[in-house]
């Protein structure tokens, strides 16, 4: 299975589901794997291969900060969790976080859920569960996130690396006001 096809089995998945992933990545989940279950058994585990390979690629400690202003705080775990829903995204929001984490303030799920104080947005634990059982792929645990772990506690870091986010999750600098 080429890289292509990857994301053509996410994007068939995400248009059965009507690009709405669900709770946790629920009704993705279940897309994928009816999806996963019409493949031959070599490419459920190239798929998984894959799967883990992009997973592993976003492990950054730039994309946990995102990860962790969006979730309004987030562990390794959770941003395993992060990382799954990231992937069911699609190609093109997967390839903007990954050169800008900052770029996912513009993800309308992001911004919604800063509307609404959801603290799930992106996040679809169960759509890497459900790769990883279909696929018999490893996808838990895959080490430390590479790059300069960022001081996520520290609001004037985080509105300096991650400014749109900031904006959105922790609100406007004191004395700033509403920039609208």
């Amino acid at each position: 299975m080429e890289l292509d096809e990857f994301w053509g089995v996410i994007d068939a998945a995400r248009s059965d589901v009507d690009g709405e992933i669900g709770q946790d990545g629920e009704a993705l989940a279940k897309a994928l794997t009816a999806r996963l279950g019409s493949l031959p058994a070599d490419g459920r585990t190239a798929f998984g291969q894959i799967f883990a390979q992009v997973s592993t690629a976003a492990l950054r400690w730039d994309l946990y900060a995102a990860a962790y202003l969006i979730g309004g705080g987030c562990d390794l775990g959770g941003f395993e969790d992060f990382r799954f829903g990231l992937i069911a995204t699609g190609e093109a929001w997967y390839a903007k976080a990954l050169a800008d984490p900052d770029a996912l303030a513009g993800h309308p799920v992001v911004a919604e859920a800063a509307d609404w104080d959801d603290d799930s947005a992106i996040y679809a634990e169960l759509v890497g569960d459900a790769v990883a059982e279909a696929c018999g792929v490893e996808l838990r645990n895959q080490g430390e996130p590479v790059g300069e772990r960022p001081e996520v506690d520290n609001d004037l870091i985080m509105r300096a690396r991650l400014p749109r986010l900031a904006a959105l999750f922790l609100g406007w600098p004191a004395n700033e006001g509403c920039r609208c």
